[in-house]
């Protein structure tokens, strides 16, 4: 990554205000900043009462799912049980890079917003999971919590509460389904990284079978402000018209985009004055063709469509698509949309974990009939299969991995059927061969060489 951009005017910098600042990585030059004043502050509050304030400040998960964080936590009760917070930084969704920016920039916040949940949910011990590719962010959320305990941040006796509040960071392998929370659980419990089947939910018997809550790195370093400033203070940001999406948003934008990087900005902004205001628009004489808003799980967008949507839950939703982790994929008219989805089922069926049948068979099979298309060696056939196999992949599974991989090739079909026409009619031989592909042998990594 490199180097943030300066904030524009219209960007609400909470999480970001720091970015760029080398002071700001430092326990002294957080502490300055007005760091760990919110964690000193809950360790002497009732869980129940922190629990209300974030449940009050509208806070949802900005991993991808958005479920209310206050709701969440008040599923943890003070039962007497082992209970585990699990902050998940492994940040794998393709176009998705804002976590790891604020553990670069300011790791001693990530720290915080754990320890400060931990106590929330009545947790002495919680685990950063991160992802392996992430060596800078590591080695700064690492220092960061060796800088804690040395200061008696974090340990036994946490800022002189008496309470006892322990962080680990776990460098996991960099697999893309371990962004999953139950499979993050089954690789920190040293076991493959598959998905469990729930019910039981984490809340129930979660990590090593305990009440667990798993967390993103942008939510729970989000919290200190809250507790800090208070939940009227955080509603301030959001549409008045639509209380259910409260807060700012880091958005990250990459693509054909004339200024690229992470944006913080206020639930509900218009996504046209995003892209071509704060991001600068296409590149000179181009337009955009297509925008993937949420990370590339989440269904395309035509420009029109685009430039009429909402950043916020509900506007995306509206607008036929999701919000999900906020990471913009911008298209413009140079791109071959069948190239670039193909390109999206070949990740996800690198990434599947093959638990399922569906999700093993059916990403590699999408996979080879979107490459014969992109070839220019596929047949009318071809688009009523993908429609089918898509059809069975989607909610059938244990993990919405199967989901992620069939959405791009369903949205995409739908708004730019012509290009998929246009590289079927290009197919030299023109002839119709069977829509489905025999079964393969071998070991399914083979399926797609």
């Amino acid at each position: 990554m490199g180097y943030p951009h300066p904030s524009h005017p219209r960007e609400s910098p909470i999480l970001s205000k720091y970015f760029g600042d080398p002071e700001a990585r430092t326990l002294s030059g957080w502490r300055a900043r007005g760091g760990y004043e919110a964690l000193e502050k809950a360790l002497f509050t009732d869980p129940q009462e922190l629990q209300t304030i974030v449940k009050d400040s509208g806070l949802r998960g900005r991993g991808g799912a958005g479920f209310p964080t206050g709701m969440k936590w008040s599923f943890m009760k003070p039962d007497g049980k082992t209970h585990y917070l699990c902050c998940n930084a492994d940040e794998s969704e393709p176009g998705t890079f804002k976590d790891r920016e604020i553990m670069r920039w300011t790791p001693h916040g990530l720290v915080e917003g754990v320890a400060l949940g931990a106590h929330t949910i009545y947790a002495e011990t919680a685990y950063i999971y991160i992802r392996g590719e992430f060596t800078e962010p590591y080695a700064r959320v690492t220092k960061a919590v060796d800088e804690a305990y040395a200061a008696g941040i974090l340990g036994a006796n946490a800022m002189g509460s008496g309470k006892r509040v322990d962080v680990h960071v776990h460098r996991g392998a960099g697999a893309y389904i371990c962004g999953e929370e139950t499979a993050l659980m089954n690789s920190l419990e040293g076991r493959r990284g598959n998905p469990r089947i729930k019910p039981p939910f984490p809340a129930v018997a979660g990590l090593f079978g305990k009440p667990t809550t798993i967390n993103n790195v942008e939510t729970l370093t989000t919290v200190p402000y809250i507790i800090k400033h208070g939940a009227e203070w955080y509603k301030q940001f959001g549409r008045p018209d639509n209380p259910k999406s409260i807060g700012t948003k880091l958005f990250s934008v990459c693509g054909n985009i004339t200024r690229p990087g992470n944006y913080e900005v206020a639930l509900g902004f218009p996504f046209k004055e995003f892209l071509y205001e704060l991001c600068g628009g296409p590149l000179p004489g181009r337009q955009i063709k297509a925008v993937i808003p949420g990370g590339s799980s989440v269904p395309i967008l035509t420009r029109e469509e685009a430039e009429g949507a909402i950043m916020d839950y509900e506007g995306m939703v509206a607008a036929g698509t999701m919000l999900g982790s906020g990471g913009a994929i911008v298209f413009d008219d140079r791109q071959c949309m069948v190239r670039q989805i193909a390109r999206l089922t070949r990740f996800y069926a690198h990434e599947s974990c093959a638990q399922c049948s569906q999700c093993r068979e059916g990403t590699a099979w999408i996979t080879r009939i979107m490459e014969r298309i992109r070839d220019n060696q596929g047949t009318m056939e071809d688009l009523d299969t993908l429609v089918s196999i898509a059809d069975g992949m989607s909610g059938k599974t244990i993990c919405v991995l199967s989901d992620s991989c069939a959405t791009p090739v369903v949205s995409g079909l739908k708004k730019f059927r012509h290009e998929f026409e246009a590289k079927i009619a290009a197919n030299p031989s023109m002839v119709t061969v069977p829509g489905a592909l025999p079964r393969l042998g071998g070991v399914r990594g083979q399926w797609l060489t």
